[in-house]
């Protein structure tokens, strides 16, 4: 298999590998209607971008569901903890002990750490049950965190706490947001809410800016009653002179939670599994691939290939090209009118993993396995 330009492709059947975040709004609508694709694989975890309402049933709509939740979870981490010891490490200080007495303990009651209090026994809310929040909470728990996870609709038999309170989740040492951006979550956590947040609250955002509502947020850290941990603002960049930059209370970030030294092409490996999904001949088989977070959309984005691509055959295995760095989203684009699939076509959707309901895997089946036909073309 090999990558080609999507201008290449075929008008219907084709798929298409897509870097949102590189592309305007303009180009993305161009690339979306040139042709009536079977699958479109987007190389970021957010699909806030894409209007589902709109989008053609039987045009399998993936995301990279999986592959950024390693770094999010440690840059939420590295927040924390940064914010736990911002009054000095141990490491900083200066011994400035006295030699002991013979019957003296080595380290005084009263002994300074720093004025760090460190994670085991803190209040901290994870808001969002996808790749993200089930790699931090784990992560959190293990280091002596209290977590809570704020759910829609929590799971009997988790071994965390969960609420769907949002009083509740906003009562905590730190709040992470790992939420996708959906109509349901825009301004969640607003004025009102982050008005009743236990004083002193640090707020973690790796997921979209608008989650928050950011002008009461940026007012609440002015006055000294929250601290906030940023790596999504709107707009991104901020303009000069906007008072996050400033506020000594507020941490930013360009952006760039999703890195680590395999993201730049881990979207492949998302890629890779649900193409092993859709050319499993027997549905029911796939059922068995990491797919259980996947209708929890984890709304963190990540870049991808430097433009749209169509895999189409020439060698073994799917291939990605180098990527280049994210730009901001924009609106949605208008997408091509839907087509009806067979009536008697399987119903795929709860066995491809990554998938983005309520699309369906029907042509995405036949176009991979015409990909693997000897001879085609």
């Amino acid at each position: 298999m090999e990558l080609r330009p999507w201008r290449e492709a075929p008008e219907r059947d084709g798929v298409l590998l897509m870097a949102p975040h590189e592309l305007s709004a303009g180009r993305r609508a161009e690339v979306l209607r040139s042709a009536r694709w079977s699958w479109v694989h987007l190389t970021s975890a957010g699909v806030d971008f894409i209007d589902l309402a709109e989008w053609p049933a039987d045009t399998l709509l993936t995301r990279s569901w999986r592959c950024y939740a390693a770094p999010l979870a440690e840059y939420a981490l590295h927040a924390v903890l940064t914010h736990e010891w911002r009054r000095g490490t141990p490491w900083q200080e200066r011994d400035t002990r006295s030699a002991p007495a013979p019957d003296a303990p080595p380290v005084p009651a009263g002994a300074s750490t720093g004025g760090g209090t460190g994670l085991w026994g803190a209040e901290v809310t994870v808001a969002g049950w996808g790749a993200v929040g089930q790699r931090l909470a784990t992560v959190l728990d293990a280091l002596g965190a209290r977590v809570t996870v704020l759910r829609r609709s929590p799971e009997p038999g988790s071994p965390f706490r969960q609420t769907s309170d949002l009083g509740r989740a906003l009562d905590a040492d730190h709040l992470v947001v790992a939420l996708p951006l959906t109509a349901g979550t825009r301004h969640l956590f607003d004025r009102a809410a982050l008005g009743r947040a236990r004083p002193g609250l640090h707020l973690v955002n790796v997921s979209r800016a608008a989650i928050v509502d950011q002008d009461a947020l940026t007012e609440l850290c002015a006055a000294g009653r929250l601290f906030a941990t940023l790596d999504v603002t709107d707009p991104e960049p901020l303009p000069t002179g906007h008072p996050l930059r400033s506020l000594p209370t507020v941490r930013l970030s360009p952006h760039v939670a999703w890195r680590s030294r395999d993201s730049d092409a881990a979207f492949a490996d998302d890629f890779a599994t649900i193409w092993a999904a859709l050319a499993d001949p027997d549905p029911d088989s796939s059922a068995d691939l990491d797919s259980s977070d996947a209708p929890d959309i984890s709304d963190a984005s990540a870049p991808g290939v430097p433009g749209p691509a169509v895999p189409t055959p020439g060698a073994p295995t799917p291939g990605a090209p180098t990527p280049g760095a994210p730009t901001p989203g924009a609106p949605a684009p208008a997408v091509p009118a839907p087509g009806a699939p067979a009536p008697d076509a399987p119903a795929l959707d709860s066995v491809i993993p990554g998938v983005v309901p309520p699309t369906s895997g029907r042509r995405a089946r036949a176009a991979v396995r015409a990909l693997l036909t000897p001879g085609w073309s």
